[in-house]
């Protein structure tokens, strides 16, 4: 249907106007099925309209995928455990792509910088951080993270699509249980779980008699 902005004249497209039509096509049918066309379809004029608001073949779908990472909610509660707040990251990031079809394996595996992928990544360390992780053990926990997350996100497609990894089969792992999020859940509260717990700031080891004790020292062990 061609777009009126009152009586007869049809309203100017803007970039909003494809970016939420782009949205709703791959919320439909996924990033697979998202074209210049099935866009310009959804707003009910022609190809070159829609064109006229791309830089290339490639922005489309990058526009989305920026779109739907930029929309995950991220919601961190000082007051829970670090691992809570981790996995509830992750989660909500695994909420949005499933939506959105496609959008989660591209925004894992893109190359170009993006301004939604490093808000979420700088969350994700901030929590490690704040756990009390130096900084090795946050980027290399992060890392395998990123990893089981990636590859929970290509099992699932695939199972959509109608298929197993033969590795996944072989391991017993099919059917519901690569589109349960618990699955996932379980999955990265394991690994976060080998993080051995940090010790409390100075301030909060307190002797019996209520004073602060100070950390030890090669000098204070000797």
């Amino acid at each position: 249907m061609a777009r009126r902005r009152g009586g007869t004249q049809p309203a100017p497209l803007t970039q909003r106007d494809v970016l939420d039509a782009a949205l709703r096509v791959t919320e439909r049918g996924g990033l697979d099925r998202l074209t210049v066309r099935a866009v310009a379809d959804e707003l009910g004029v022609t190809p070159p309209a829609v064109h006229y608001h791309l830089r290339g073949g490639e922005d489309l779908a990058d526009r989305v995928v920026e779109a739907v990472a930029a929309d995950i909610r991220i919601e961190i509660d000082p007051a829970v455990p670090w691992v809570d707040q981790y996995v509830g990251l992750v989660t909500a990031m695994d909420e949005a792509f499933r939506r959105y079809p496609g959008t989660g394996m591209r925004a894992l595996t893109a190359s170009r910088p993006s301004a939604a992928a490093g808000r979420l990544t700088g969350t994700a360390l901030s929590i490690l951080r704040a756990a009390g992780l130096p900084e090795p053990a946050a980027v290399e926990l992060f890392t395998a993270t990123y990893l089981l997350f990636t590859g929970w996100l290509a099992a699932r497609g695939l199972m959509a699509a109608g298929g197993t990894h033969p590795s996944l089969a072989a391991a017993g792992m099919t059917g519901p249980g690569l589109d349960d999020l618990s699955t996932l859940e379980r999955a990265l509260r394991r690994v976060l779980a080998t993080v051995p717990a940090a010790p409390p700031p100075v301030a909060d080891r307190i002797d019996p008699a209520g004073q602060a004790r100070p950390a030890l020292t090669e000098e204070s062990r000797t």
